[in-house]
């Protein structure tokens, strides 16, 4: 590892994965083209640039506007990898019907006045009742500016076809995050992979079990041969906690939740401060010296 810098990361840095909301992107903001030229150089110098968040696949694409991101992106905390520069989009897993209901007939005994919805690739399917138990929420930046109509029922079962369900939301409108996520450990452990991103409004966020940000992205590790010692992270949320262990190097934003920051191995500068663009540029700065300070043959 260099320990030079101020901002240490891996020597040898190959691969740099970053959460989007609360960590790239400001709520309610932008990535400041600080931030993006940080990517860039990134990029020019080799190094893989991966967005991983708990966004759906359908809200990657302001973002991508943005910045130009042509990399991979893995979407809804681990259940979707995308190749941006190729277009595809692979479900990595999905909920079986038979799991989602009996996640919600567990979760609506243990929290009575819990709301479900269900993600899909393209779309939201939700409960009545669901809008009012999220609650108002502060606003993301850069979402899709046209909304989608969201398909709305009595019953979880009735929001159920043959698209894959990528992703369960438990919205509870008298609980807080933490105590739904303390909930969804203790009752659907067995079932599915529970955790939040959400500051403010108590949504609880459940994958098929086993399936975490940080398992989808030792998988295209994999593919693009490249070990977790040789990676750097960046993270503010729960969502994030797997892979702030798994990577060589994590950092946790300013800010940031307390188990997030009690996880990462550094912290970052906030969102607003540009604090992912701020640990990078030290290191960015010396292989563009190596590069540029290497004689001629």
């Amino acid at each position: 590892m260099n320990t030079s810098n101020p901002y240490p990361v891996p020597e040898g840095l190959r691969l740099i994965a970053t959460d989007l909301d609360g960590t790239l992107i400001p709520h309610g903001g932008t990535v400041s083209e600080r931030t993006i030229n940080a990517l860039d150089a990134a990029t020019a110098a080799g190094i893989h640039v991966v967005y991983v968040t708990g966004r759906p696949p359908r809200w990657l694409q302001p973002v991508v506007d943005v910045t130009g991101h042509e990399g991979y992106a893995i979407s809804a905390n681990g259940t979707v990898l995308l190749d941006l520069a190729t277009g595809s989009t692979e479900v990595i897993d999905a909920f079986a019907s038979t799991t989602v209901v009996r996640l919600a007939e567990v979760l609506r005994q243990a929290v009575p006045d819990v709301v479900f919805g269900v993600e899909t690739v393209t779309d939201i399917r939700v409960e009545s009742g669901f809008r009012t138990a999220r609650r108002t929420r502060p606003a993301e930046g850069l979402l899709p500016e046209h909304a989608v109509p969201v398909p709305e029922s009595d019953r979880v079962e009735d929001l159920l076809d043959e698209e894959p369900v990528i992703k369960m939301i438990a919205a509870s409108p008298t609980s807080t995050p933490d105590q739904l996520w303390s909930v969804g450990r203790e009752v659907v452990g067995d079932l599915a992979t529970s955790t939040h991103s959400s500051t403010r409004a108590a949504l609880l966020e459940l994958s098929p079990l086993g399936v975490t940000k940080a398992s989808t992205l030792a998988r295209l590790a994999t593919k693009v041969d490249v070990e977790p010692s040789k990676v750097t992270s960046f993270g503010d949320m729960p969502n994030d906690l797997t892979m702030l262990r798994w990577s060589g190097v994590g950092y946790a934003m300013t800010g940031g939740h307390p188990e997030a920051i009690a996880t990462a191995d550094h912290l970052a500068p906030p969102a607003p401060e540009d604090g992912v663009a701020q640990v990078l540029e030290p290191y960015l700065a010396e292989l563009h010296q190596d590069v540029t300070s290497t004689p001629t043959k």
